[in-house]
């Protein structure tokens, strides 16, 4: 709160600039985020890893407000609506549930081989706040950021291969599409979008919960990281700008975090309560200071 509280006083001390010279300052930025999550990988019984984190790409765009202190040191702070994320795939054993219909409290646990591409894409409020210190045209910045999580939702495919009912029998493998919102989806069989053609009772179109029993949101709401980067200035205002962030707190919420790979001997869900997602986020921006 004290970083969102830092931007707001230099947005209301902006016009004072007009009476005291030219100490503050205001533009903006916007550009593209290359993002990915880093942190535990879900792991086969025998160590192999079956997750695997790749980048995506987002955009953030905002207002920046600026302080010299000196012609060459400042301070920075920025408001931005900036998207972060990435593409989470898992390739091993796991399963999925089966429900007759929308009464159904026990559904039928089916396992196999789960292929899965999912693309996330969280959008923040970002208020980063920085020092700034000039070297010639480039500036060299460093800081802390706040984050408020505004929407959450993430898209992708998976393919189940030799789906085993309970009673040994083996069925075809089945194919469905990812339409997450973690927001507000329902669980259970109230998050089939869309029912598979062939049999209505198997999905094709899911939402985020299809296999939970709880929908609290995926993602936390608040994340916390270090910035770090530089600005080449072509002229007085216009620069280009690369920025780091290293997000420092938990992205996702434990107790909601449904493990994919089955373990044997375990028929309940599993969720991933001491595994830790970070975001990391490589910003390219073009910006202009007034």
């Amino acid at each position: 709160m004290h970083v969102i509280r830092l931007a707001v006083l230099l947005l209301c001390l902006l016009p004072v600039s007009c009476l005291y010279g030219q100490e503050f300052s205001g533009g903006f930025r916007a550009g593209l985020n290359f993002t990915t999550f880093d942190g535990d990988r879900e792991m086969a019984d025998d160590g192999t890893t079956l997750e695997q984190f790749n980048r995506t790409t987002g955009f953030h765009v905002g207002a920046t407000f600026a302080y010299a202190v000196t012609d060459l040191f400042g301070f920075k702070a920025d408001l931005m609506y900036s998207q972060k994320g990435g593409e989470v795939r898992y390739d091993g054993p796991s399963y999925f549930y089966l429900y007759a219909d929308a009464a159904d409290t026990e559904p039928l646990r089916i396992v196999g081989e789960l292929q899965s591409e999912r693309d996330v894409l969280n959008s923040y409020i970002d208020v980063p706040v920085v020092t700034y210190y000039r070297v010639g045209p480039i500036e060299l910045e460093g800081g802390f950021s706040a984050g408020l999580l505004v929407n959450s939702r993430a898209s992708g495919s998976a393919t189940f291969t030799s789906p085993t009912l309970p009673d040994g029998r083996v069925i075809p493998s089945v194919s469905y599409n990812y339409d997450f919102n973690y927001f507000d989806d329902p669980i259970g069989f109230a998050a089939i979008i869309e029912p598979n053609q062939q049999q209505s009772n198997l999905p094709s179109v899911i939402d985020a919960y299809y296999n939970a029993d709880d929908n609290t949101p995926l993602y936390r709401r608040l994340d916390f990281g270090l910035v770090g980067g530089a600005s080449f200035f072509l002229n007085n205002g216009l620069y280009l700008g690369l920025r780091y962030q290293y997000g420092l707190t938990d992205a996702t919420n434990g107790e909601n975090d449904q493990r994919l790979t089955r373990t044997e001997g375990v028929t309940d869900r599993e969720y991933n309560t001491d595994d830790k997602d970070y975001n990391r986020s490589l910003q390219a921006s073009i910006g202009f200071r007034f």
